[in-house]
């Protein structure tokens, strides 16, 4: 990533315009602006099937397309620029349920329009065969289930990380493990051909920044030397995965575990390379559904964990 400037971040307090009851078509997001704008606040709509992209209201704010504040941030700091962006539609565990496995269904993972803000065709489809497996499959829309971009592996157990593997034309014969950053954090990391990866939670000032209940960065995390010897580690934020009113899939809550949401990506460093921008970007979208997929998980087995406190 070359650029280190700041990002001016424009943020609008107007409350969305609701559509009349007679209205039968659903506005868009409004159209992105050059710069960088933080999320607002959609009015709910009725639930939709994935079969379709879904319909949003049009929002009090405008939609943000980098995911940066500069109200917050240091100059010093890598600026983020959004060059392609997904809507991950994924209904997720809710807080009050059973710890049972969720149903195996698809998880479609819709594209962007930038210019216009609108969810637009099919980009990449997770599909999980077994219910009683976590193993999933990703692949581009209108691809057969037996051509994958992607193949993830879930281990049960401690010290069983998930496994991600790149297939078909992006193939490297490689299995990347996502790991943990350690027992205190939720941080994951994975190393690949391409660099060093690590999706972490951000914290309050970051989601205040950008006016999400929940943050996701993932940043590309690499070595220096310094002067006088030694090394420092620097970070390069490559995604961003966002959840709030305007953006989270419909139905679920901000107390839900593994829902959808906006996943942002900055491609630049690998404009004009030969399959490496393509390669990344399965990456980051099947990394962040592990992370998605890691949220159930945990949050299935604390009910589990009530459930029999309370049989006992």
């Amino acid at each position: 990533m070359a650029t280190t400037t700041q990002t001016q971040i424009l943020f609008h307090n107007q409350k969305p315009s609701r559509p009349s009851s007679t209205t039968t078509t659903t506005p868009s997001l409004p159209p992105y602006e050059a710069g960088s704008y933080e999320f607002g606040a959609l009015s709910p709509t009725s639930s939709h099937s994935s079969s379709s992209p879904p319909n949003y209201d049009t929002p009090s704010h405008h939609l943000d397309a980098y995911g940066l504040s500069t109200s917050s941030s240091s100059s010093s700091q890598p600026s983020f620029h959004c060059t392609k962006a997904f809507q991950i539609e994924s209904q997720g565990h809710p807080l009050i349920a059973l710890p049972t496995p969720p149903q195996p269904a698809p998880i479609p993972v819709y594209n962007v329009d930038l210019a216009s803000g609108n969810v637009t065709h099919l980009a990449y489809e997770s599909i999980r065969l077994l219910r009683c497996s976590g193993n999933s499959i990703l692949i581009r829309a209108g691809d057969a289930e037996d051509d994958p971009v992607c193949k993830t592996t879930y281990r049960w157990g401690p010290g069983r990380p998930p496994r991600m593997q790149l297939t078909g034309a992006l193939s490297h014969d490689e299995e990347f493990e996502v790991m943990n950053k350690g027992l205190a954090t939720r941080a994951q990391v994975f190393r690949t051909h391409l660099g060093t990866f690590a999706w972490r939670y951000a914290g309050r000032g970051e989601r205040k920044a950008v006016g999400a209940n929940s943050l996701l960065v993932m940043d590309r995390i690499f070595m220096v030397a310094l002067e006088g010897g030694g090394q420092e580690e620097r970070r390069i934020p490559v995604a961003r995965f966002v959840r709030n009113e305007e953006v989270r899939t419909r139905g679920t809550k901000a107390t839900t575990a593994g829902n959808g949401g906006r996943l942002m990506v900055d491609l630049r460093e690998w404009e004009g390379t030969k399959g490496e921008g393509e390669e990344v970007e399965v990456l980051v979208v099947a990394s962040c559904l592990v992370m998605l997929k890691k949220e159930v998980d945990r949050r299935r087995m604390h009910q589990a964990v009530v459930t029999v406190s309370l049989v006992a």
